[in-house]
């Protein structure tokens, strides 16, 4: 058995080095294409410009110098462009799933037909020799079939990049964006990190507070798996907390949960890609994060930030209200004594260090709004009866 696992990794890993050696050799085959058509080019315009104008440059072996520097500026050019196109390619390929790969295929197919379609009378004029071109100079015609080449080859990659640009743009669009009961267009989410370790996320999906795609990034899970492969307990805990949550939201939200499989390779913090996702998808950031939050919206960003949404909805209070809670601890102070309300409020109760264990009726005196919550003063009414 270990020796058949043995060999089926092995035939895998042969097969993808097999599949990556002919892409790899495809690319070379395009940009010796390209060096080539540079080279033979800038040689042909060298010869072709000394023996058009004879006093084009007054030295010895004119031709053979302009060619040879035009041939060497041919394959230079060429090959720099050749390079780009292939690493450009490489990129795209390694950060797109198979389902974009499709779409993608799709869109530069229709782009292709698109583009010849458009281009059937410039193949009928070129057909019956109406737009030939021809020069005196014989190595300026050696070009011509070198440019009624490039033309209709570079409509042909135009179509196929718009083509592709439409159909993933438009893919993006259907798929992403959502309709609530009303028909009305919701923006997806993206859930950040400190939302999802949070855990409170959950709740606020299922109860429907939270509608349209949920987003999570690959990278966010990515950082959730290295958190839980910490040798920090502590953050193992919270690794593990969070892809169990992952884990509940894709079964019971299949429909909605997507896992995005873009990357930005330019960007290296996550806070800074989960930015560019949201901008680019047009969607709306969950994050726990206070910093995160003020970097989004000083980008004009819509941030949801937990915080913000669990103190809209705490009862209010009022200064003189009275409310009943048991005082649990001492504060700072030996004359304080500090107690929650139901919704986890902290209240800090002046002249109740005494009163440690009791349930007291207390005074609302003073109330604190910091950017991590609310802070309540209160009093102990004066008779005060132990409940």
């Amino acid at each position: 058995m270990f020796y058949h696992d043995l060999n089926l990794r092995t035939g895998l890993k042969s097969d993808i080095l097999t599949g990556y050696e002919k892409q790899h050799m495809i690319f070379k085959l395009i940009r010796f294409l390209l060096v080539i058509s540079g080279t033979v080019a800038g040689v042909a315009l060298g010869y072709g410009t000394i023996s058009q104008y004879d006093n084009f440059l007054e030295t010895d072996n004119a031709e053979i110098k302009l060619a040879a520097l035009l041939g060497c500026l041919g394959y230079l050019l060429c090959s720099m462009m050749g390079r780009e196109l292939q690493l450009w390619l490489e990129s795209q390929l390694e950060h797109s799933n198979s389902s974009d790969l499709a779409w993608n295929a799709l869109g530069v197919v229709l782009g292709l037909v698109s583009a010849n379609l458009f281009f059937v009378p410039v193949y009928f004029i070129m057909f019956k020799g109406l737009g030939e071109i021809h020069f005196d100079n014989k190595y300026f015609n050696t070009l011509v079939p070198l440019f009624n080449l490039s033309i209709p080859l570079f409509f042909n990659l135009l179509g196929a990049y718009l083509g592709a640009t439409i159909t993933q743009r438009y893919r993006s669009a259907q798929g992403r964006s959502s309709l609530n009961a009303e028909g009305v267009p919701v923006p997806p989410k993206i859930i950040d990190t400190s939302a999802i370790i949070d855990g409170r996320i959950m709740g606020l999906i299922s109860m429907g507070f939270i509608e349209g795609k949920i987003i999570i990034p690959r990278f966010v899970m990515n950082e959730l798996q290295f958190l839980a492969d910490s040798s920090d307990a502590t953050k193992r805990g919270k690794g593990r907390q969070g892809l169990a949550l992952l884990s509940r939201l894709h079964k019971e939200f299949v429909d909605r949960f997507d896992i995005s499989e873009k990357d930005y390779p330019q960007v290296h913090e996550v806070d800074a890609k989960l930015v560019e996702h949201a901008r680019e998808d047009k969607a709306i950031l969950i994050t726990q994060d206070f910093n995160l939050k003020r970097v989004a919206e000083l980008q004009d960003l819509k941030v949801l930030h937990l915080n913000d949404l669990l103190n809209v909805l705490k009862p209010s209070l009022t200064v003189g209200e009275d409310v009943q809670l048991q005082i649990v601890r001492a504060g700072k102070d030996a004359t304080q004594g500090v107690g929650f309300l139901t919704d986890g409020t902290m209240v800090v109760v002046e002249d109740g260090g005494g009163a440690i264990g009791q349930n007291v009726m207390c005074k609302v005196t003073n109330i604190l709004q910091t950017t991590a919550g609310r802070m309540i003063f209160v009093r102990m009414a004066p008779l005060q009866k132990k409940i």
